[in-house]
């Protein structure tokens, strides 16, 4: 519903907008916002672009910034914020970034990266791609036509039309995003898992693979495209194939347990099945720059043929013969490593100590990796930042206590489902004179449903934060999804972002010896249950 009035407005706004001839002030607006976009491309202190994937200028920590302006936006419309999701391929940390919206429609957002890649900007449930490479400034032109059209075409593919980029990367962006990749059918794909067999379905999209990939070298040749937009292309197009590969057979016993009469999902794989790898190069870093490199290293670090597994006693990680070395496969290990720096620290700094990983740039952040983890485990406080400033207004009256801050929503059920599951926890130490449970979501719950849930539930501390905020919370934390934890120490410190409910009890016992006694939480308790946990 909430929608549904949001678009009513975004329409009423867009007739007078757009509808009739557009007046003085309008034009004013537009004029000081470019004027804005141009100024702050022109201060930017760009490094130069890269000529091509191959060289060890790829790899470069900065920041990149997003300048833009929404034509036709006005604050009623009902959103004042966007966000750019962003995650670590080595460790996998979440890392979004908000993007603030201004009354007069311009926006902008920062965010760090480590090498050029394609990314989105998440406006009002819209995505804009960009390509961006770091340490630069993007402008970034779009207008609310394009939002409504997509709101009439929800249910089909709309190509938004006035889009713009802007920058030293401008036309690289353009140039990019102009050329259709024509993504294999993922319906199909499905379908095929059980109904063609695996010779057939692999013989046939090796095809399909090659000659597509035949199909662009023709078309980026006439279409007189440089060697590093080619790479890129062409990269991309491997990584989906790839992943397609991946996702054939990635259900294929689930699905059989399901349907046990089906007999092409009797079938095994065949002896061969995986060496479509061989197709990738491991060490051609345009795979990073590409939007599908994060599932395609999701597949391949957890198949069978290249799957990681831990050595506890000789403190090292194996993986068969049929793994692959090079820059992709070091990049599998380090995150495997930085699993275990999270779930087992000692383990992981043997690992960390033990140097398994060739390349010195995924060796080096795995690295910082472990020490950045190192330094949290001691607590750390907030920055000087909005999303901070949220966070402190609503949990600086409970100091002196330990709290658990639990980031939820209405329609997430494993969040529902967990607060459920502790409701005789918060009915038992509701007074408590060391400890407070603190709840947090957004607007996205209903307010009806929010004051009846939290009072049936007796979430005493809980907080409706407003969207913008709530992104605000998210980026300080590095989170995308829910439901999230946050443990904060008496003193106010940040002691754990990632914090684990499951066995909270045994935790706070053991980290907070002088606070917290077994006989606090557990009527009795064996020994080898507390060696156990």
């Amino acid at each position: 519903m909430k929608k549904l009035i949001n678009l009513f407005v975004a329409v009423v706004f867009s007739t007078a907008l757009f509808g009739q001839k557009k007046n003085h002030a309008d034009e004013i607006k537009e004029k000081e916002a470019l004027e804005w976009i141009h100024a702050e491309l022109a201060k930017a202190q760009n490094p130069k672009v890269l000529a091509s994937y191959g060289g060890d200028d790829f790899f470069r920590k900065d920041s990149v910034r997003i300048v833009g302006y929404i034509k036709g936006y006005d604050i009623g419309l009902g959103f004042s914020s966007g966000m750019v999701y962003y995650s670590d391929i080595f460790t996998q940390e979440d890392i979004p970034a908000t993007a603030r919206v201004y009354e007069n429609g311009t926006f902008e957002v920062s965010f760090e990266v480590l090498y050029p890649q394609i990314s989105y900007l998440y406006l009002d449930d819209y995505t804009i791609e960009f390509y961006a490479e770091p340490g630069h400034t993007i402008g970034l032109l779009l207008d609310w036509e394009d939002f409504l059209e997509g709101d009439r075409y929800r249910n089909r593919s709309y190509t938004w039309q006035h889009t713009q980029y802007l920058g030293d990367l401008g036309k690289f962006n353009e140039n990019l995003f102009a050329i259709d990749t024509r993504r294999p059918d993922y319906k199909k794909l499905l379908d095929s898992q059980k109904k063609t067999a695996p010779d057939e379905f692999k013989n046939t999209w090796l095809e399909q693979w090659q000659s597509e990939s035949l199909h662009f070298d023709s078309v980026l040749s006439a279409s007189n495209v440089n060697a590093k937009l080619s790479s890129l292309i062409k990269a991309q197009i491997d990584m989906v194939y790839a992943t397609y590969f991946f996702e054939y057979a990635r259900d294929r016993d689930y699905y059989s347990k399901q349907d046990t009469a089906n007999q092409v999902l009797k079938m095994p794989l065949p002896a061969d099945y995986y060496d479509f790898i061989t197709a990738i190069d491991f060490n051609n870093q345009a795979y990073l720059a590409s939007y599908d490199f994060s599932v395609f290293i999701n597949h391949y670090e957890r198949t069978e043929p290249f799957r990681i597994r831990p050595s506890f006693t000789d403190s090292t990680l194996t993986q068969p013969e049929t793994a692959k070395s090079g820059l992709i496969n070091d990049i599998a290990l380090g995150r495997h490593i930085a699993v275990n720096l999270n779930q087992h620290p000692i383990f992981g700094e043997k690992l960390v100590q033990n140097k398994l990983i060739e390349h010195p740039v995924v060796a080096k952040n795995i690295k910082e990796y472990a020490n950045y983890l190192e330094t949290k485990r001691g607590g750390y406080e907030l920055p000087d930042t909005g999303g901070a400033k949220v966070f402190k207004n609503m949990v600086d009256k409970y100091k002196g206590k330990v709290l658990i801050v639990d980031f939820w929503a209405e329609w997430c059920a494993p969040c529902r489902a967990g607060i459920e599951a502790h409701l005789a926890d918060r009915e038992k130490y509701a007074d408590h004179p060391d400890f407070a449970f603190l709840f947090v979501t957004d607007e996205s719950s209903s307010e009806k449903f929010y004051q009846e849930y939290t009072e049936k539930q007796k979430m005493i501390n809980s907080y409706q934060v407003r969207n913008g905020e709530y992104l605000a919370l998210r980026e300080l934390f590095r989170f995308n999804g829910i439901p999230h934890y946050i443990l904060v120490g008496a003193d106010g410190k940040i002691l754990d972002d990632r914090y684990s409910m499951s066995n909270w009890k045994h935790d706070f016992v053991k980290r907070f010896p002088d606070k917290f006694k077994r006989e606090d939480f557990f009527d009795s308790i064996s020994a080898q249950e507390l060696r156990q946990n």
